[in-house]
């Protein structure tokens, strides 16, 4: 595996767009029913493309394939066929149009807003592909790449729902490069026992900094870009505590000498979320404590922000002109 140095340090984000299909229970075949709100969620996103915008931040956007429909379609090969009958939850997408379920007029905005953004491959149903026959695994694959190109986007990136990877050749095969890998994890939870301990501290105080890396390139292979930080991988209750105390930053104080570090040391940091993550102001106002982190580095010219794919694409090439 070849490593390939950089010439400034890269900040990635990227975003697991999904809506409701993120609450199929594909483990046990069922629907879990969500009171989540289409529109909130559209406007979510109308948000964090403003605030990247006003940062100058460009982000990989995951998105689920069903989601570039405009209402059912009602494919006869398509995976919630095994639902019918046996949950309720299956009549919200088959021949309907709930807005939880579809979102090519997301999908527009995305691409009409388009400043830089990449838009991914989040799986067509959201299916876990660790669970799924080749055969299964080329239909999820070959129907969002079919949807996909209908509005001119080419499959380069695919970020796993659940990022539970697998079948990584049938991707490559389809023409992607990259795929987001699994979170770098600091040297200490690794400690037998103590890392157990620290583990679950971490996950609500966030008091181990996000790790920074060197982009690696394998011939033949996909790049794996891997996460730093799931931006809100705690429980709630932890995050509104914080917030009604007024330390709304504290999780996220390690995150943001993460990001001087990647500008320091000219290397990576890949940070993520799910938009419907973003419930509060607080939350907003998170994510523009890091933008402004990542700012003040662009500014002095040792940080850049760059998508998964365009990442990816730097790193096969240098990586061939090096030998």
């Amino acid at each position: 595996m070849k490593e390939v140095s950089a010439d400034v340090g890269y900040f990635v984000f990227s975003l697991d767009t999904e809506f409701a299909w993120g609450t199929i229970d594909w483990d046990h075949t069922r629907f879990t029913h969500t009171t989540r709100s289409a529109a909130q969620e559209r406007q979510t996103i109308c948000r964090l493309l403003d605030l990247m915008n006003e940062f100058g931040v460009v982000a990989t956007w995951a998105v689920t394939g069903h989601l570039f429909y405009e209402t059912c379609e009602k494919c006869d090969e398509c995976p919630l066929l095994e639902f019918k009958g046996k949950d309720q939850g299956f009549d919200q997408v088959w021949g309907a149009a709930n807005p939880l379920w579809y979102g090519a007029d997301m999908v527009q905005m995305l691409l009409e807003r388009n400043a830089g953004h990449e838009i991914a491959c989040h799986g067509h149903t959201h299916r876990f592909f660790n669970t799924l026959s080749r055969d299964q695994a080329r239909y999820e694959i070959q129907e969002w790449v079919r949807l996909a190109q209908k509005i001119g986007v080419s499959p380069q990136t695919v970020i796993f729902p659940q990022g539970r990877i697998a079948h990584l050749d049938l991707f490559q095969e389809a023409g992607f490069i990259c795929y987001r890998g699994k979170e770098v994890r600091h040297p200490l939870l690794a400690v037998p026992l103590l890392g157990k301990v620290l583990n679950q501290i971490n996950l609500r105080l966030a008091f181990l900094p996000p790790q920074v890396f060197d982009i690696s390139a394998q011939p033949e292979h996909l790049v794996n870009v891997p996460s730093s930080l799931w931006l809100f991988r705690t429980n709630r209750k932890v995050e509104s505590v914080l917030d009604a105390v007024n330390l709304p930053y504290l999780r996220f104080y390690r995150a943001a000498k993460s990001i001087q570090k990647a500008a320091e040391e000219k290397k990576v940091i890949h940070l993520w979320a799910h938009p419907h993550e973003f419930q509060t102001e607080k939350d907003f106002d998170k994510l523009r404590y890091l933008f402004s982190h990542f700012a003040d580095q662009a500014q002095k010219g040792r940080l850049k922000s760059i998508t998964m794919a365009a990442l990816a694409a730097q790193t096969l090439k240098k990586s061939q002109e090096e030998g």
